[in-house]
């Protein structure tokens, strides 16, 4: 629409212009350039408007607008004032239509460089502290849920080393020797064997044959490997645990394997016939179960021994024979018998058994309740059981 003073065109207002006229020095309007381009607000100028600038000549003319984009590149390069930097964080959280002064075509590169630079400053530092906040939190509470990684198997190892231990310094005979590792005949030496009935087993040890009994550890395997089960040590008395930290114990064949299966194969059969005398005598009975053992040759002939000597002072009713130990072998002889009186009180019994002869006189007679809630006097020898008794 043409003015009043003629057909020259008024001129046009751009957003934020009404700040910059608040400016002394700002023209209220803008000027027209000769090109028919007007000027563009500049966030570095001291006002809100594009004026005119001086070239290095002293012109007074305008510039071209790509000259006035390219001043605020320029210029970027140069370090920014506090004032600047200030007004920059007031408009980065707007819009560019509602940033004052500031034109959606003539946003500075350098706002943008600033806000990645100020973001990259904030997360970057607040990233690395968060990693380093999970990890000791996770070390930290690893380490106090758990005990360390040797801890457990080191427990486990000793807990089975006890109960051998425990097994051995029971059921193993006085005077009877054992060969161990050095761990091991400790544990042994702690709850009372001599030391002079333990040999220890070494790199540079002579092997377990002078001994009866061999306490089979992870460190006894690694010095014999497998030579022991067969041919120095082939019954099992007792196992515990399994694996590497599993412990056996093993009764020694001084003569090699062969030797021991031929005294204990004439053993059983100098059982089976004492056996087959007890079934024999009017005053003791037998239970169906234990009849099977005796037929068989699978009782100690200790025990046979003794049942016959206590059978002349009065009458004896067997239970059933068996062994103590887990996981014995299958040949080892059966070294205990459960009894119940019928005439006489247990006292009775154990002073009875107590006037044998040493050679087949029980280690121990203690009363047991059995799982099926009968009470027995259990009459129990030691191991291991004495091969070649059958010629006398």
């Amino acid at each position: 629409m043409a003015g009043k003073g003629g057909d020259k065109e008024l001129p046009q207002r751009f957003r934020g212009e009404s700040r910059a006229a608040t400016s002394p020095s700002a023209s209220p309007v803008a000027p027209v350039l000769s090109s028919g381009e007007v000027t563009t607000p500049s966030v570095r100028s001291g006002n809100g408007l594009g004026t005119s600038l001086p070239d290095a000549r002293g012109g007074g003319r305008a510039g071209s607008a790509g000259a006035v984009r390219e001043r605020p590149r320029a210029a970027s390069a140069a370090p920014l004032t506090e004032d600047e930097v200030t007004e920059w964080i007031g408009t980065a959280g707007k819009s560019p239509e509602a940033a004052p002064g500031v034109t959606p075509d003539a946003e500075p590169e350098s706002a943008s460089w600033l806000g990645a630079g100020l973001a990259a400053l904030i997360v970057i530092p607040a990233l690395v502290i968060g990693s380093l906040t999970v990890g000791a939190v996770r070390h930290f509470t690893g380490t106090r849920a758990g005990s360390p990684p040797s801890a457990a198997p080191a427990r486990h190892e000793a807990a089975i080393r006890g109960q051998a231990a425990a097994w051995v310094a029971q059921q193993v005979g006085g005077g009877v020797a054992v060969s161990c590792d050095r761990v091991m005949c400790a544990a042994l030496e702690a709850r009372g064997l001599p030391a002079r009935d333990l040999l220890v087993l070494g790199p540079f040890s002579r092997d377990p044959r002078s001994s009866a009994v061999v306490v089979e550890t992870g460190a006894v395997r690694a010095l014999f490997g497998t030579s022991l089960d067969r041919a120095w040590a082939p019954a099992v008395l007792a196992s515990f645990g399994s694996g590497s930290a599993g412990i056996t114990v093993r009764v020694v064949a001084s003569h090699g394997a062969v030797a021991y299966q031929t005294a204990l194969a004439g053993d059983m059969a100098a059982a089976r016939a004492a056996g087959a005398r007890l079934l024999a005598d009017r005053r003791i009975s037998v239970q169906t179960s234990a009849r099977a053992q005796l037929t068989e040759g699978l009782v100690d002939l200790r025990l046979l021994s003794a049942l016959t000597a206590l059978s002349r002072d009065q009458r004896v009713s067997v239970v059933g024979f068996g062994n103590v130990g887990p996981g014995v072998s299958a040949g080892v002889p059966l070294r205990y018998a459960d009894l119940t009186p019928t005439s006489q009180d247990s006292q009775a019994v154990r002073s009875a058994l107590n006037r044998l002869d040493t050679r087949i006189r029980p280690v121990r007679t203690v009363p047991v309740v059995l799982p099926d809630g009968q009470a027995v006097l259990r009459v129990e020898f030691t191991v291991p059981s004495p091969l070649g008794l059958s010629g006398s």
